[in-house]
């Protein structure tokens, strides 16, 4: 009787899904196929810097975590840097690096900065904005850069 017992648990449990995971990779387990992309930001002070080109390094890293064979991942900027006054920073005058690129490109349109890849990743992202201090009023511009994931090919 007491094998019988152990037989049935040792079979309800295999026919149970379950899983372990451990604390510091949660997705590693899964069945389903999954990525996962979160923006980790320094903060970015362009009034600091005198320059007609304003270079900023490593201000954004891009974590992808993924379980299966991912497409690019793909930088956009959905509209021009506004500030509260109406004053605007144009996507063709922004301009994005990573280790992808062919140097820095404009965001006038979306910008690919992540070939084709697996598993667990960080995209550090360098920005440059051009500024026309005759015409470019200084304070805080704001604008929204989407980041996009495409199926892998």
């Amino acid at each position: 009787m007491k094998k019988l017992l152990i037989i049935l648990i040792f079979c309800l449990v295999s026919l149970g899904s379950v899983t372990v995971v451990k604390a510091e990779d949660p997705f590693a387990y899964t069945s389903e196929s999954f990525m996962y992309l979160s923006i980790e930001a320094r903060k970015v002070d362009l009034g600091s810097i005198l320059a007609h080109d304003l270079t900023v390094t490593e201000a954004l890293t891009v974590k992808v975590i993924s379980n299966c064979f991912h497409g690019p991942v793909i930088a956009a900027m959905q509209d021009s840097l506004k500030n509260r006054y109406g004053n605007e920073i144009k996507p063709d005058r922004v301009f994005v690096r990573s280790d992808d690129t062919d140097g820095f490109v404009s965001l006038e349109k979306p910008v690919v900065i992540s070939e084709a890849d697996f598993g667990q990743h960080d995209i550090k992202l360098d920005f440059k904005v051009e500024a026309d201090f005759m015409n470019d009023k200084t304070g805080r511009y704001k604008g929204t850069l989407a980041f996009t994931y495409l199926p892998a090919p």
